[in-house]
């Protein structure tokens, strides 16, 4: 499955309208990195044709991950539960776009987008 969607961090993203999105030809803002001694080295790796590989987040279309399986699903209705606090909050909607560490939702109640945060989710139920 190709994906040459990105969100304006530079991550991949799964569904949503391609003129909210950047392209992979453009390079998204990198600071400069630089190394003090207390840094450990950089996880980049040279392979033997010189490229550049470089470890990260899991790509969302990896299966065995979270955003893959929600990204199978994009269209579908879902409810999601949060975490937050000592309480439980869930919203339900249309799931219409997913990133790494987000999805994104077309309420039902509110008719609006909501963003969620995918590191406070406990339950995500596919509805019928």
């Amino acid at each position: 499955m190709a994906n040459n969607k990105v969100n304006w961090m530079g991550n991949p993203v799964v569904g949503g309208s391609p003129s909210q999105q950047t392209t992979r030809n453009e390079r998204p803002f990198q600071p400069f990195a630089y190394q003090t001694p207390q840094m450990a080295p950089s996880a980049d790796t040279e392979t033997d044709d010189g490229t550049l590989t470089q470890q990260g987040p899991p790509m969302i279309t990896e299966p065995g991950y979270i955003p893959a399986y929600l990204a199978r699903n994009i269209g579908k209705n879902v409810r999601a539960e949060f975490v937050i606090g000592p309480s439980y909050l869930d919203k339900t909607g249309r799931l219409i776009e997913v990133g790494i560490n987000y999805f994104v939702l077309d309420d039902f109640n509110s008719r609006t987008q909501v963003m969620c945060d995918l590191y406070s989710v406990k339950f995500v139920t596919i509805l019928p």
